[in-house]
Formats: structure tokens, C-alpha cells, sequence
């Protein structure tokens, strides 16, 4: 029996699908030296080689996955994007707006020197700054356009937009790479010195990526000299938490368990239960571990949990974490997460709504702090797909609504009213958690799933006669996007670091998030030793990922 791929393959849309899917995500896995492909490209250069030899997909499956991609995105900025404008929120917002704003004006700029069409400008930009959302929203902007010039050139301009969105992505993201890599040797920055000055000013403890160790328990029993050393002191006066970091559980004494009070006195032959890290233990007296560990079932048998809380308390949004003191609650904090970025562990480090707080302690303890802080984020690992589809839908209605100046019709687009309903659900989300609860794993799929089936019609689209695009136009078209991927980066830097007097390790992660651009944040942590410039990437992420969805209608419909 003989197998026929190719025919195969142009009779099963699925398989096309996938099959470009997996080819691409396997190239995606090849490495450059220190360079990764990453599966964005490997998706999207498979498809433009099947593209161009005559492959094609019906319409409408890449909008399924743009929708959710687009969708996804504003879910995931939803909880932090009103909170931006907190600690710093104002240098974040002047940057991003400063750098998306730059990047628009050299787009045109290159347009007009070029003679660029609507597509192929709309193309550079998503390109250039490797965005897709601005790529989607450009995408939208153009058919909800009722120009009959347009109209009757539609096809035409959205081919356009994928090839220059296909030429110019992989320029875009190495300019971005080789900038934050060689800018910091240029201008003479010491990154490790500056986010070690973060570090001292803000109490952050970056330490080897932020090693933390789970909480054990141990019993001990108080010695005849023990029990003297600490003669007439109640357990508040002696301080043990204060002098190691170990909290007293429990007390058995005469064969009674307790919780302990702060006015309680140990007594010789009391059983205590000790929770703290080995380091804690360690730091014990001597008189508590030389010969007189218990072990017992009763004393020991405590339940030590670790979960996700996430913040919700609006009495807590914009205070300090150390004003939960936690660890004076029995509980231990093992990291924080915001935008799925770690964040360095800072006393002062001022809590968002949606933030995740990784506590570990005793079960009973850890659920008293997630009533207080917000919930645990784990309650339910099914999404609410309600809530999901519901909001989706109302995405899309707001992308029908229709403004009107003068003579001039102005449709939202679904690429923007998804956007919209998305940080709607995400905020609410944070605020509520019975709605719209979608696990981090469940979300981060259904996002990069939706974003590379969107990738494989893009880049289907764009195959199609590339070759002879590359003869034309690949020069002029690769040489824009080199200069609208660097310099609004040099010009960012020189506005955040000598006009609102960024740190520059600061800087540069304010810098990659707004070019929401995590490779190129994490070679910068690399640089920096530290995560220190995490903060600054979630920033401005989230206000990134709006600003260029709304310059990428821009450009599809006024220009």
C-alpha cells in the first residue's frame, strides 16, 4: 500500500495542523550557541516553508486561536494591570508609553521612506517589537475597515501583514537580545553593582536565587537546667522566636497538649514542639538538643502544608509585605510570584492584588492566613469554563461596537474587546475568587496553544510567494525592522536612566517587559546575578501588551 503525504496532508486540514505543529515545535528546540530558537519561531518558519509550497488551512481556524491568545493575555494582566500605577507605577507607564510610542513614529517613518502599504507597516511593527498582540489587533482593525479601497485590497494587505510580520520577528527579538547584552558594556554599568544597590535599599535578600528551605518540627524536653536558665520567664520573655526563628506549636505537660499562651512558664519535664527551618533549630541552646529530643506521635503529628495565596484583601493591596507578619502567625514565606515572574523576597516589597505567596506552616495556621490574605489558589484545579466563555463572548460584542467621528466609522475590533473583557475577568478574578478560576497550567496551554495555531495560519499566509517578497522588498523590509527593534531600546535606556532616574539593572527589566520580551529579561538576570530586574519587567508587561494592541489598530486604520 502506498501512502501519499502530500495528498494526505492536503485533504486533512487537522493533520496539516498539527503535523506543522510538532515539526515546528522540534526545530523551536534547536539552539544557536546560547541562542534558542524557541517554539514562536520554529512554529512559524515551518509554516512559511509549507506555505510556500502551496499548503494552505480554511479561514477562520487561525481566528480561533488568535481569539484565545488575545483573550489569555488579558487574563493574565487583568489582577496587576490597575496596579501598576502603585510603587513606581508612574516611571513603568512613562517608559512603556515613551518606547511604544518611539516604535510607532519609526514604523511610519519607515514606512513613508519605503512606501510601505497599511499591511506590510502594520507587519514591521508587530515584527519588530515581536508582538503578537499588536499583530492580532492590526489584524482585526483591518476587516472591521468598510473603506472600499480597502476592502477590495484585503487579502492582498493581510498577506502583506504576515510577511512582514514573518521577516522582521526574528530580527526583532535578536536586536532586542544583542542591546540588553552589549548596552550595559557600552555606556560602562556595572548590572551586578546596581541590582545589589536595590538590594540594600529595599531589604531584598537576591542571595542565590532566593534559596528557601521548608519548615520542619521537632519536640524537645525541658532538662532540670533548662528549665532553670530560663527561671522566671514567661515564653514571651524568653523570645524564642525572637532568638532563633523557631515558633512553639505546642506543649505537653503531664500528659495534657496545649497550644501555648505568652504567658505560660516552662516547667521541667514540658514537651515543646518546635517549627522552624534546620537553620532555626540550629540556633537553638544547647540544653534544647543535647540529649533531650522527643519523639513522639502526638507531639509530633501536625499537619505542615505549602500553598499558593493568593492576594485579594483590598485592606492589603499597597502594603508592605512585612505587615503581614507572617512568621509571627507560625507561618513561613517560601516566595512570591507576580505576571508568573518570581519576584525577589522584599520586606518592603508593596503587595499587588493577585499577587501568589508560597506559605508554609502548619495547616490550620496557613488557612487562617489565606482567609486573611486572599484564598488559595489551589481550591480547584478545573477551570471555570462559564465564566471563560462568557467573558470570551462579551469580548466579542464589545468588538462589534462601532464609534463614529464626523463621517469617519471607528469599529473596536475583536482583538481589542477581547483584550478588554480578558483583564475584566482577570481582575475579577483576583477580587472574587469564586469567578473565573483558571489554573496557571491550564492558562499558560490555552495561550501558547492559541497563539502558535495562529502562528501556523500566519505564517501559511505568508509563504505563499515569500521568495520573490524576499528579492523585492527583504532588505528594505529587515533593515526597518532592525532600526524600530534597537533604537526605541537605546532611546528607552537614555530616557528612563538620565529623565526619570532609573537604577539600570531596574531599568532594563522595565525595558524588556516593555517589549514583554521574556528571553531577553532573563539573559538581563543573568547579567545582574540576580532577579532584581524582574521587578521592573511586570511593571510594565501588562500595560505593554495594551499599548501595542491599540498601535497595532492604530496603524491598520488611521494610516
Amino acid at each position: 500500500m502506498t501512502i501519499d503525504l502530500l495528498a494526505l496532508l492536503n485533504q486533512s486540514s487537522e493533520l496539516l495542523l498539527f503535523v506543522i505543529l510538532g515539526i515546528g515545535l522540534l526545530i523551536g528546540k534547536l539552539s544557536i550557541g546560547t541562542f534558542k530558537l524557541g517554539a514562536t519561531i520554529g512554529v512559524l518558519a515551518t509554516a512559511l516553508a509549507f506555505g510556500e509550497m502551496g499548503f494552505y488551512l480554511p479561514p477562520g481556524i487561525e481566528s480561533v486561536g488568535f481569539m484565545v491568545f488575545i483573550f489569555c493575555v488579558g487574563i493574565e494582566a487583568g489582577p496587576h494591570f490597575f496596579s501598576v500605577f502603585m510603587r513606581d507605577g508612574k516611571y513603568y507607564a512613562s517608559l512603556a508609553l515613551f518606547l511604544t510610542g518611539t516604535s510607532f513614529g519609526l514604523t511610519l517613518l519607515m514606512s513613508k521612506l519605503f512606501d510601505f502599504d497599511k499591511g506590510l507597516t502594520a507587519g514591521l511593527l508587530a515584527g519588530s517589537l515581536t508582538s503578537t498582540p499588536a499583530l492580532v489587533g492590526a489584524q482585526e482593525a483591518l476587516k472591521s475597515l468598510s473603506n472600499p479601497e480597502v476592502v477590495g485590497q484585503l487579502s492582498k494587505l493581510q498577506d502583506n501583514m504576515s510577511i512582514g510580520y514573518a521577516l522582521t520577528y526574528l530580527v526583532g527579538l535578536v536586536g532586542l537580545m544583542l542591546v540588553v547584552r552589549y548596552l550595559p558594556r557600552i555606556v560602562r554599568v556595572d548590572l551586578p553593582d546596581a541590582a545589589s544597590t536595590i538590594a540594600r535599599e529595599r531589604g531584598i535578600d537576591d542571595s542565590e536565587s532566593q534559596k528557601t528551605y521548608l519548615p520542619i518540627i521537632r519536640a524537645y524536653r525541658v532538662s532540670k537546667d533548662l528549665a532553670a536558665a530560663f527561671a522566671g520567664q514567661n515564653l514571651r520573655e524568653v523570645g524564642i522566636y525572637r532568638r532563633t526563628g523557631c515558633y512553639i506549636e505546642r506543649i505537653r505537660r503531664k500528659g495534657i497538649l496545649a497550644e501555648p499562651a505568652g504567658d505560660a512558664m516552662l516547667q521541667k519535664g514540658d514537651e515543646i514542639a518546635l517549627l522552624g527551618y534546620p537553620d532555626s533549630h540550629a540556633l537553638l541552646d544547647p540544653l534544647f538538643r543535647e540529649g533531650n529530643e522527643v519523639f513522639d506521635r502526638d507531639l509530633l503529628d501536625m499537619q505542615i502544608v505549602t500553598e499558593d495565596i493568593v492576594v485579594k484583601n483590598d485592606q492589603l493591596v499597597g502594603k508592605h509585605l512585612s505587615d503581614l507578619n507572617l512568621t509571627e502567625a507560625g507561618c513561613f514565606l517560601n516566595r512570591i510570584t507576580r505576571s508568573q515572574i518570581e519576584m525577589p523576597v522584599e520586606r518592603d516589597i508593596l503587595l499587588n492584588k493577585g499577587d501568589v505567596l508560597r506559605v508554609s506552616g502548619e495547616k490550620r495556621r496557613v488557612a487562617a492566613q489565606a482567609d486573611k490574605i486572599g484564598f488559595v489558589s489551589i481550591h480547584s484545579r478545573v477551570t471555570d469554563l462559564v465564566a471563560f466563555s462568557t467573558f470570551l463572548a462579551i469580548g466579542l460584542l464589545i468588538g462589534q461596537i462601532t464609534l463614529r467621528f464626523n463621517n469617519y466609522d471607528f469599529t473596536v475590533g475583536n482583538a481589542t474587546g477581547l483584550l478588554i473583557s480578558g483583564i475584566m475577568m482577570g481582575y475579577l478574578r483576583a477580587m472574587h475568587p469564586t469567578i473565573g478560576h483558571v489554573p496557571e497550567a491550564a492558562l499558560r496551554l490555552l495561550k501558547d496553544l492559541g497563539l502558535l495555531v495562529f502562528m501556523v495560519g500566519i505564517g501559511l499566509n505568508a509563504g505563499r510567494g515569500i521568495l520573490e517578497y524576499m528579492g523585492q522588498l527583504g532588505p528594505m523590509i529587515i533593515a526597518s525592522g532592525l532600526v524600530v527593534s534597537t533604537v526605541p531600546v537605546i532611546l528607552s535606556y537614555i530616557f528612563g536612566r538620565y529623565v526619570l532616574n532609573m537604577n539600570p539593572a531596574l531599568l532594563l527589566g522595565a525595558i524588556t517587559g516593555a517589549r514583554t520580551c521574556a528571553p531577553a529579561m532573563e539573559t538581563v538576570n543573568d547579567m545582574s546575578r540576580s532577579s532584581i530586574p524582574s521587578l521592573g519587567y511586570v511593571g510594565t508587561y501588562a500595560l505593554a501588551n495594551v499599548l501595542f494592541t491599540v498601535a497595532g489598530s492604530l496603524i491598520a486604520t488611521l494610516f
